[in-house]
């Protein structure tokens, strides 16, 4: 550094300033798309739940060889196997989100791994602006996650 030269280092107050104002407006854009991906990660994941705990409740009838209930309870489904000749709970399923609704339906998984009728439930939140999705069950106990609008076809 010489004599009468001035060296300037950083950032003013005004180029901060309106760095961060560029940076607020950019993510108040973004911030609904962010909000809308959450929504969707919801939807999904309690339809991939509500997969596993059916293919869980399937696997358990084969191992068991013997014949379980998925009965609807309000919120939950149950998985229920005969003991001492009353019907107990196993396990049970219930939505990780409160925005989240599905309509339980109670069917019978048999020692083969079959349902007593095929199964169609639609996992929703009620916003038009997420995808639903649907567990589809045949008859054969085959089952699949997919989207609502395809309706298990």
């Amino acid at each position: 550094m010489t004599a009468g030269s001035k060296s300037v280092r950083g950032f003013s107050l005004t180029e901060l300033v309106i760095t961060l104002l560029i940076a607020g407006i950019l993510a108040s854009l973004a911030m609904p798309s962010f909000v809308r991906q959450i929504k969707q990660d919801r939807v999904v994941n309690n339809a991939n739940y509500l997969s596993a705990f059916y293919k869980y409740s399937r696997s358990e009838a084969v191992k068991q060889a013997k014949t379980l209930h998925l009965v609807a309870s309000s919120s939950k489904w149950l998985l229920q196997s005969q003991a001492d000749g009353e019907w107990v709970t196993v396990h049970e399923f219930s939505v990780v989100d409160d925005s989240i609704e599905i309509e339980y339906a109670d069917r019978t998984i048999t020692s083969t791994g079959e349902v007593n009728q095929a199964l169609n439930l639609l996992v929703t939140d009620n916003d038009d602006s997420t995808t639903d999705y649907r567990l589809c069950v045949l008859q054969s106990g085959q089952s699949w996650v997919d989207e609502a609008d395809k309706n298990c076809a």
